[in-house]
């Protein structure tokens, strides 16, 4: 455990500095721009990350898999390398163009984005940038450079959000949404050309690999040789699926109070789900570190280092897990005051997001482990199950109790997904994920 502890050190402190430059960009977009602004922005910033979500295809994620199960220095050579690529080019980057144009024609000549309409013209036309930055990140953590995956999106990006929010109040400009939508413009390119900048290197080292490899070719032809664009192509829909239940679980939550009620409500839940999301940081850090591996482990057929990684991954989650959560939920209030006054009618909400975290942490890293095993399928149906529960119950619950009953949908919905992947991870493989591995004292059995 110590040297896994000491393999994640460093990963954990830019994550924290990460999770801490959100945090001070929150603020600083709250206090320059408002909360009515906030959530102009607040949705733009929604819309966004579900876009690109879909317009990936989930093809990122396959590629990530690919590179940490067949290894940087042979994934040039694979079929299912050259495969990936044809299905960017030939159908993400046409796609995302078209959604690009059409989106930003139809907000700028109708009247249907009303107060939103600049702010989802930006979002529309940084589309690419976006969508370009995250398959970039992809390969960084294909090739386990686990810190350089977040460094562009969770490092640069605050710190340029930070620094225009910073502008825009010393300058004196109308902090509008005109202003706010530049100021997410100037961030997203920025830290596109930093992500370019890191990887750099790593491609040319990825491009150079011409030593032969035709005993390796004949020893691992399965992992060489491609299914098929289409086969690939359904596998990165179940990823793109399965990436929505942990990003969809608080952006719908934004996008349903936009239309159910008001941008000051839209403000308080999206403060109230990021301050979740910082309640989960060390399960987002490990799965960052593992998602790879586990992978790498399913590849190889190591049952049991499989679930020597479910093991410590959920031991992490507990002993990191209950106190952060606790803390965050007895300092409710104080923590939400950090963002204004307005903000405090939302620390409730706030507790109701933080104990669906707690839920997803003792029930362990089943949804991803179906995921990097093969599983995207099942993985992708506990998704779609999870978010039919939730929208149902945010069209009953938001108009009824606003943000705590939009919390509330959030939270049934995440206790879905970690009850369900648990149960048909162990089904599937016989691997325990959650927190059962620590108390009982059988091994499993694997079933692969």
């Amino acid at each position: 455990m110590k040297s896994i502890l000491l393999k994640l050190g460093k990963l954990m402190s830019m994550r924290m500095l990460a999770i801490g430059l959100t945090f001070v960009q929150t603020i600083v977009m709250t206090r320059v721009f408002g909360s009515e602004v906030f959530g102009l922005l607040s949705i733009a910033l929604s819309i966004s990350a579900l876009a690109v979500l879909l317009l990936s295809f989930g093809l990122d994620q396959v590629l990530m898999r690919e590179i940490a199960r067949i290894g940087k220095s042979r994934v040039v050579f694979s079929q299912r390398w050259q495969d990936l690529w044809r299905l960017i080019i030939k159908r993400v980057l046409p796609i995302t163009l078209v959604v690009t144009i059409v989106g930003a024609i139809l907000v700028t000549t109708t009247s249907f984005a009303g107060p939103y309409q600049l702010t989802l013209l930006a979002t529309f036309l940084l589309l690419p940038i976006i969508l370009f930055r995250k398959y970039i990140e992809s390969i960084c953590l294909g090739t386990k450079q686990v810190v350089l995956s977040i460094t562009g999106s969770q490092i640069i990006y605050p710190i340029l959000m930070i620094l225009a929010g910073f502008y825009i109040w010393y300058a004196g400009i109308k902090p509008d949404a005109t202003s706010v939508s530049f100021t997410y413009a100037f961030a997203a390119i920025g830290s596109l050309i930093a992500s370019v900048l890191l990887i750099t290197a790593t491609l040319k080292e990825i491009r150079s690999k011409t030593q032969k490899i035709d005993k390796e070719r004949s020893e691992n032809a399965d992992l060489l040789e491609s299914p098929g664009e289409k086969a690939l192509f359904k596998s990165g829909l179940h990823f793109s699926l399965v990436s929505l239940g942990f990003v969809l679980g608080q952006h719908i939550d934004v996008l349903m109070m936009g239309v159910l009620s008001t941008p000051e409500n839209v403000a308080l839940v999206r403060i109230a789900a990021r301050v979740a999301e910082m309640a989960g940081l060390i399960r987002a850090i490990i799965l960052l570190q593992y998602r790879p591996q586990i992978a790498e482990a399913y590849g190889n057929s190591d049952k049991k280092k499989l679930q020597q990684h479910a093991t410590i991954m959920v031991k992490l989650f507990t002993i990191s897990g209950i106190p952060i959560t606790l803390g965050f939920w007895i300092f409710a209030e104080e923590v939400m005051m950090v963002f204004g006054s307005e903000f405090i009618a939302g620390a409730w909400a706030m507790r109701i997001y933080i104990a669906g975290v707690l839920v997803t942490l003792l029930f362990g890293p089943g949804n991803a482990m179906l995921a990097m095993t093969e599983n995207e399928g099942t993985a992708s149906r506990i998704v779609l199950s999870s978010l039919l529960i939730q929208v149902l119950l945010n069209i009953v619950l938001i108009p009824w109790a606003g943000p705590i009953g939009c919390a509330s949908a959030n939270f049934i919905a995440m206790c879905f997904i970690a009850i369900a992947s648990r149960f048909l991870l162990v089904k599937k493989l016989g691997v325990e994920p959650s927190l059962i591995v620590i108390l009982k004292k059988t091994p499993t059995k694997y079933r692969f």
